[in-house]
């Protein structure tokens, strides 16, 4: 029979690869996040130096002239690759680019679609600025969330996951220790050797115990025992006090007990 106390740590201690599996999810978001905030980072360190850098070039007559004829046409901004700048994450040197666009307090800038990562934006200011108009620069990154899950750093993610697939595994050898195979009985598992060999019992003593011991759950109430052993006789119930009395004396320099239970039956338990 399960031990209830083995039963209810067992239960208990199935939550612990559900609280490692849970961590190492959290700890993956994290981590995926932090790597798109670096590549953000990334993105507006790189914009910074590139308006700095092309501040003057961008902002000269014939550029504006340039953005406002291509704003009337396609409303679409100017696209600057970003393949010579130096970013610390090198895979973002053929994701990267950055748009410039002419924009004032009339026109918005236009929208760039997808699923892509964005920088904040800068307005560079032409020094003989006419009717308002700012050139906007912004980067733009098409990393996919594999590549960004790969510039992730997934290490501590990755010890709580094969924590947790071990101590499911661990959990699972020890359900498998504690508890039978489905369809096995107490009584077949006694049986496979009897308990009862080599100890010195009387002919009824012996009865009464294979009687327990083959019985489902190795249990067996006071009136079925009373009428296999004794028939119809009177003091049946007097009889069966003193026979379990008898036989537990017999058996208690051994590991097998026997269980009253309530007064309505009698339980036989082999202890390992």
């Amino acid at each position: 029979m399960i031990d209830k106390l083995h039963r209810t740590s067992l239960h208990y201690a199935m939550l612990l690869p559900m609280v490692l599996m849970l961590a190492s999810i959290v700890s993956c978001c994290i981590s995926y996040s932090n790597a798109k905030q670096h590549i953000t980072q990334d993105l507006n360190d790189a914009m910074i130096a590139l308006a700095n850098e092309k501040s003057e070039l961008w902002t000269c007559p014939d550029t504006i002239a340039a953005l406002r004829q291509m704003h009337r046409a396609t409303h679409k901004p100017i696209i600057y690759q970003a393949t010579d700048i130096n970013f610390r994450n090198p895979v973002l040197k053929e994701e990267a680019y950055f748009t410039l666009a002419l924009v004032d307090r009339h026109n918005a800038p236009p929208k760039i679609l997808g699923n892509k990562i964005a920088s904040d934006s800068i307005m560079l200011i032409p020094e003989r600025a006419i009717d308002g108009y700012a050139v906007q620069i912004q980067g733009f990154a098409d990393c996919s969330m594999a590549s960004v899950f790969s510039a992730s750093d997934q290490t501590l993610p990755g010890i709580l996951f094969s924590l947790s697939i071990f101590s499911m595994a661990s959990m699972f050898v020890l359900h498998r220790k504690y508890t039978r195979l489905p369809g096995m009985t107490d009584a077949s598992i006694s049986s496979v050797g009897n308990p009862f060999d080599g100890i010195k019992l009387t002919p009824m003593q012996r009865r009464f115990a294979q009687m327990l011991l083959d019985a489902p759950d190795m249990r067996v109430d006071k009136t079925t025992l009373c009428s296999s052993l004794w028939g119809n006789k009177s003091n049946a119930d007097e009889s069966l006090y003193t026979l379990v009395r008898r036989t537990k004396t017999a058996l208690s320099a051994t590991n097998i007990e026997i269980i009253c239970n309530r007064g309505d039956s009698y339980e036989l338990r082999v202890n390992n």
